[in-house]
């Protein structure tokens, strides 16, 4: 309740229960409610939980239980079990476990709502339609858990769960394309078989398989588990100074992006390692353990990093994949540093964390829904079911290992610090840098929201203040820039008097089309892309002083679509992206036409209706189909003039990806193209040739430390489209404590290029962090970011 003073942060070891101890199920106990569906028992899992009250509170719009929620809580009934032998741990499982099955469709896949008491499935929700998805994931691995459990207990249920997890792994199996096949993204291979283009979702995924083919070794389960297990095995990159600095990015669609929740990378290959014989697996979890979590370790916990970190909020679902993925990794190497991090990870729970709050509360066994900033009011209070049974599932891990659980006390006494600078601090030297405003491009964000560009005769500075004496390496996050880039722009061109809206384009013979065709225009899922024939459109656009008109020829030889209104995105669609003041701050509208079985439909996704004043007509032709769309100024809230700019967005999927005119992600209204209005066509966009190529020098950043010699970064550099990066400045210096100064300028050869810079981050090389225990020891971890090397020492002499 907002103006309400919480009340002071619990101590995490209370006295729980005489049964469980530390790891206390009893808010995961409130959250469920048992019901039956056609005779069958089972439980919901309520998925909220707010403070100060607690009561249920139900996922608005969606439903009021799921399998996301559903199936943790049934792995973490079943580990209860395991360690206490607790039979209603089994029985609430088992309830769980009958409600993941009611979930699961005939061909395997999953739904993941339900809406009421009677069990009724939402089947069209944005996150609960039929997939093979993170709902499957998690379902998989918690029928995989049930088989094991209950095997020797019920064997016939044990038969039941089997059957069901079988059926999953037959849809996971068609879900699974293009295994062995590699896209590129900015001069990088990435495997094309990664789950809905996914490291997180694929690392889950193969824990389901190795949890299966723990309990039955089998030729399919291992087929499968090797296909995933390789496709993350292989999507790493960087080095201990270089970015990414080792990490498994969260999806192919960006080289520069890793989020904190939901990241099984580690965790995934060290058990799948283990299980399916694989030493290099283990090795590949070991590697990123080393480099990138014990950056998180020294250098703090962190919401995502994309280039530059966000620290806030914090959530149990992003520190126990670090608990659990450490545990991995111990359970397979028995190497102590893994099990002795599990736990200092595990304190984040405890109070060893920017709010000093502890994160569970054993008492009550809530697990509070995430940190918001550096103090204990910036805590969220609320209880949610995701919150609680991560915190539960971390510390199943490691309450009763007499190593680990030393260091659940575990409290900061020193940390090496870094810093982030942004370049909107800094203050104009020498020309007129242009000062924007733009959360992101799709790829990666800007730290601020904000960044400064510089041309020739720019420079800024920006002071700096170093906290610590030491070591340290200066980064620049800053735009990649691709030479030879495409003419994006696009024009509308007045159309004729009459305008028959049928899907026929008799009358579009004069617009210039944009061409939408090629591997360059494949957002994600390059290594599904079937080829031009089977999966690409030309579009155009005119206008009049009523409408702005749109078309499209689409070469899909099976039109598929059987949804109406926000259901259209599951079939075949043409995406259309429109921001009507031309200024790339913000989407107007993102239409989905859509040839529906109640006709042709306009979708507004911005404004959640149809499309007022629109008309649209489709009409099939060989090889493929038409669209056709007539879309009201007035309705766009625009009024048209010759010479006035807009921008835009056209694009269609294809099973396994998204292909559109930028080849980047529309929903950033930064990256849509221009769209001129025009009487006549004055050039054919789309036909357009490319620019000539330069040198990686042609635009550059010059950066100046302390007026030291400046350092020269290339940005003209990316071998497909410009993409925020990380890179270093210079070799590593030593600063002393107190304050400093950073002036960059631009550099480069090409008097009409233009530097885009967002921040700087200024890092130890050495990242290093002390805690004190409860007795009140020290434990010291160290990072070296020139030799990689990690190491861990505490009073026993680990």
């Amino acid at each position: 309740m907002q103006g309400t003073r919480a009340p002071p942060s619990p101590s995490p070891f209370l006295a729980a229960t005489a049964r469980h101890g530390l790891v206390n199920p009893a808010h995961l106990d409130f959250l469920g409610e048992p019901i039956e569906v056609g005779g069958e028992p089972m439980a919901l899992l309520h998925i909220y939980s707010e403070y100060p009250h607690y009561r249920w509170v139900d996922a608005s719009g969606e439903g009021i239980a799921a399998v996301d929620d559903a199936a943790r809580a049934a792995i973490v009934y079943l580990e209860l079990h395991e360690r206490t032998a607790d039979p209603p741990a089994l029985e609430r499982a088992r309830l769980l476990l009958n409600f993941v099955m009611h979930l699961q469709s005939d061909d395997g896949d999953y739904f993941n709502f339900v809406t009421d008491r009677e069990g009724t499935i939402n089947r069209e929700g944005a996150t609960s339609y039929e997939d093979w998805g993170w709902w499957a994931a998690r379902g998989q691995w918690a029928l995989a858990r049930g088989v094991r459990a209950f095997q020797a207990s019920d064997p016939a249920y044990a038969a039941r769960l089997r059957e069901r997890y079988l059926r999953g792994e037959r849809a996971l199996e068609r879900a699974v394309e293009a295994t062995g096949r590699y896209t590129e993204l900015h001069g990088v291979r990435v495997p094309g078989w990664l789950l809905k283009g996914g490291s997180d979702l694929t690392s889950l995924a193969l824990l389901g398989l190795a949890e299966f083919a723990r309990v039955e070794p089998n030729p399919t389960t291992r087929r499968l588990g090797f296909a995933l297990g390789q496709a993350v095995s292989e999507y790493r990159l960087g080095t201990p100074d270089e970015y990414p600095f080792g990490l498994r990015p969260s999806t192919s669609t960006s080289l520069a992006y890793w989020h904190g929740w939901g990241s099984h990378t580690v965790q995934g290959l060290a058990a799948a390692g283990e299980v399916f014989g694989r030493q290099d697996w283990i090795d590949a979890a070991r590697r990123e353990a080393d480099l990138w979590f014990g950056r998180l370790l020294t250098g703090g916990m962190i919401r995502e990093i994309g280039v530059i970190p966000r620290r806030y909020d914090q959530i149990a679902y992003a520190q126990s994949t670090v608990v659990l993925g450490y545990w991995n990794l111990y359970r397979a190497t028995g190497d102590e540093r893994y099990r002795k991090s599990a736990g200092l990870a595990a304190a984040w729970f405890f109070g060893d964390n920017p709010a000093g709050f502890a994160m569970y509360d054993a008492g009550t066994g809530r697990g509070y829904d995430g940190i918001n900033g550096a103090n204990e009011f910036r805590v969220n209070r609320n209880a949610g079911a995701e919150s609680t049974i991560e915190a539960l599932l971390a510390l199943l891990a490691v309450v009763d290992d007499p190593v680990a659980s030393r260091y659940l006390e575990a409290k900061t006494a020193e940390q090496r610090p870094a810093a982030v600078i942004e370049a909107e601090q800094a203050t104009t030297v020498a020309g007129r840098p242009r000062y924007a405003l733009q959360n992101g491009t799709g790829e990666a964000y800007f730290s601020g929201g904000r960044y400064e560009a510089l041309s020739a005769g720019d420079e800024m500075r920006v002071p700096m203040d170093v906290p610590e004496s030491g070591r340290y390496s200066l980064y620049v996050a800053h735009m990649r820039q691709a030479a030879g880039a495409r003419d994006l722009n696009a024009e509308a061109i007045r159309a004729p008097p009459v305008m028959a809206i049928d899907g026929a384009l008799e009358e579009w013979t004069a617009a210039p089309r944009i061409l939408v065709d090629s591997s360059v225009n494949v957002l994600r899922g390059g290594s599904a892309w079937p080829g031009r024939d089977l999966a690409s459109f030309e579009g155009a656009f005119m206008w009049d002083d009523l409408n702005l008109y749109v078309a499209a020829t689409v070469r899909d030889p099976e039109h598929a679509q059987r949804n109406v209104g926000p259901g259209v995105w599951q079939g075949d669609a043409l995406w259309l992206y429109l921001d009507t003041s031309g200024e790339g701050t913000r989407l107007a509208a993102k239409l989905t036409l859509a040839q529906t079985p109640s006709g042709p439909q306009a979708w507004n996704w911005v404004a959640n209706a149809f499309q007022p004043g629109s008309t649209v007509g489709w009409r099939e032709t060989r090889g493929g189909y038409t669209y056709e769309a007539a879309m009201s100024w007035e309705s766009l809230a625009r009024s048209p003039r010759p010479g006035s700019r807009l921008r835009f967005e056209m694009g269609m999927g294809f099973p396994g990806g998204f292909l559109d005119w930028t080849g980047t992600d529309p929903d950033t209204p930064g990256n849509l193209a221009p769209l001129l209005v025009v009487e006549k066509a004055s050039a054919r966009p789309g036909n357009a040739p490319e620019q000539p190529a330069g040198k990686p020098d042609s635009i550059a950043l010059a950066i100046q430390l302390d007026g030291q010699r400046p350092v020269m970064v290339p940005e003209l550099r990316s071998p497909d489209r410009d993409h925020l990066w990380l890179d270093r400045v210079g070799t590593e210096v030593m600063l002393a404590r107190g304050a400093h100064e950073i002036r960059f300028a631009y550099a480069g050869t090409d008097p009409m290029g233009e530097s885009v810079v967002d921040a700087f981050w200024l890092q130890p090389v050495v990242w290093r962090k002390v805690w004190r225990l409860a007795d009140g020891g020290l434990v010291e971890m160290e990072l070296d970011t020139r030799t990689g090397r990690l190491t861990l020492e505490d009073g026993d002499g680990g």
